[in-house]
């Protein structure tokens, strides 16, 4: 099964057969969301290698995000009504105060710093992402996954630990998500 990506021609791309093997049984766990072959967490994580004109990553990229989020929906819905809205809220609250515990430390000291020569995160721009992240916990203010996936940071020499940023941005999807699965029970 082949699905229409554009090539990336001379530059490199994922491998198409890759791409197309995991998209096939990801089509197949969305015909059938009872076969619990593949969850949201499993859309994040999968790695394709790279080969000159394979599939153009921004395409197939943004087609892997839309694809996580109809299953993490899924899958947050399915919770909600497996738990019910008390606990969900719990559970929501607490990535809530995870994510604002780490975002309200000193800027500088925000995560772990890579040791000298290494490089890691810009500080300046991730402490620049926390502090939004503040304004959209305390304030209410607009923040989108798709604005959180599309944040890049440079790196420089002892900057923060991607391994805690990432994990970071990866719990504040998850809770922006089950933002929006609360938000349309009360709608």
């Amino acid at each position: 099964m082949s699905f229409a990506f554009s090539k990336s021609g001379s530059k490199l791309g994922y491998v198409p057969n890759q791409v197309d093997e995991f998209l096939a049984s990801a089509r197949e766990q969305f015909l059938n969301p009872q076969a619990q072959a593949i969850d949201a967490a499993a859309v994040r994580s999968v790695r394709f290698e790279l080969v000159k004109d394979g599939y153009s990553i921004s395409a197939v990229d943004a087609a892997m995000e839309k694809l996580e989020d109809v299953f993490a929906e899924r899958e947050l819905e399915r919770t909600l009504g497996l738990i019910g809205l008390s606990e969900f809220t719990a559970i929501l609250d607490e990535g809530v105060q995870l994510l604002t515990a780490r975002a309200s430390r000193v800027r500088g000291k925000r995560f772990a710093r890579r040791k000298w020569p290494n490089r890691g995160y810009n500080r300046k721009q991730v402490d620049a992402f926390c502090s939004r992240l503040s304004t959209h916990l305390n304030q209410g203010a607009e923040l989108t996954v798709k604005e959180v996936r599309l944040a890049v940071f440079k790196t420089q020499r002892s900057g923060y630990a991607e391994y805690q940023v990432d994990a970071f941005i990866d719990k504040l999807v998850e809770v922006l998500q089950r933002e929006s699965i609360l938000s349309k029970q009360r709608s």
